[in-house]
């Protein structure tokens, strides 16, 4: 694997630079992708941040300009960000990968690095703080264009700074950015405090289709997209469910099942740091974060629900035993 300053070096020799994220993009992954595109601009260069479809409208406060498709020929290099595998591209994989020049900056485990130049660090909390060291590379300080996306990156993935990925850079980086001038306020009034009255509906009545499980310390939430629509509300405004339903005072891990297409579902693992859901999801083809993961399936809802409550309940009892010896 090369070096974070491998990548340094080759943004610096390229001068119009696609960048790209994963599907149904989070904050971490927009504010990372719209964070670079700020600092490569204030560099000098020319870069365009390409998504699979709109972006969440919880996140518009970012936009700055972004595409959907794209000629090769227009780009001298391509870079992958907040992604562990190409596939996490979705339909944006063939673009990516026509590029000439790939690099890819992450933060996840990944059995299979994609990419020219390919650099992951999962001991950081969040993309945006490996992008932090890009812009200081790239700019040599901060413009105040990358403030708010690195932020907002810094934020959703440490759960308003709560989680145990936090770390003392974590908070180092976030009062750097308030220090050159960020008022987060209203970022944080945006993301938290902030929800329409359907969205209030559909958090109230998620509480009567949660399953527990093994003595209620698992819980297993099937979202579909009717339900969804039932209150008006789109796949990336249940983005929060897992940790919501983990929130339960008796609950150690959390599933959450959503509908990603006609023939798939989207898995969401959460846990209270007893078992490594990073693991868990790479049984099904996924990865993530040992607190926080995910996979795609096309098994049925209670199937996989069914497989999921076995292995956990496993996990979770050899992990008991190995605390009370």
């Amino acid at each position: 694997m090369n070096q974070l300053q491998d990548v340094l070096q080759v943004l610096k020799q390229l001068n119009q630079i696609a960048i790209f994220t994963h599907t149904n993009p989070d904050g971490d992954a927009l504010g990372s992708s719209f964070a670079l595109k700020a600092a490569l601009e204030a560099a000098g260069k020319k870069a365009v941040v390409f998504l699979e479809k709109e972006m969440p409208k919880r996140f518009s406060f970012l936009d700055t300009g972004y595409s959907f498709a794209g000629e090769v020929s227009a780009f001298d290099g391509a870079i992958a960000l907040d992604c562990g595998s190409l596939n996490r591209l979705g339909d944006l994989q063939e673009l990516y990968s026509s590029i000439h020049t790939k690099l890819v900056v992450d933060h996840h485990y990944a059995d299979v690095p994609f990419g020219d130049v390919y650099y992951s660090d999962p001991e950081s909390a969040a993309c945006v703080e490996l992008v932090y060291e890009l812009t200081k590379g790239l700019c040599g300080k901060l413009p105040e264009t990358v403030l708010a996306p690195l932020y907002t990156g810094l934020s959703t993935d440490t759960g308003q700074f709560k989680y145990s990925n936090v770390t003392a850079k974590t908070m180092s980086i976030a009062a750097e950015l308030i220090g050159a001038g960020l008022d987060h306020r209203p970022i944080t009034r945006r993301l938290y405090d902030t929800v329409t009255l359907n969205k209030l509906k559909f958090t109230g009545a998620l509480a009567e289709k949660i399953q527990l499980f093994n003595n209620e310390t698992i819980a297993v939430l099937y979202c579909s997209d009717s339900f969804l629509k039932s209150f008006n509300l789109s796949f990336d405004e249940a983005e929060e469910l897992p940790n919501t339903v983990l929130s339960v005072e008796t609950v150690q891990v959390s599933v959450i099942i959503k509908d990603k297409d006609e023939k798939t579902l989207k898995v969401s693992l959460r846990c209270k740091e007893n078992i490594d859901m990073a693991l868990l999801a790479s049984m099904f083809g996924g990865g993530g974060h040992k607190c926080a993961a995910g996979f795609v399936t096309g098994a049925s809802a209670d199937d996989i629900t069914d497989k999921l409550v076995k292995i956990i309940t496993e996990q979770l009892e050899e992990y008991n035993a190995c605390t009370k010896q």
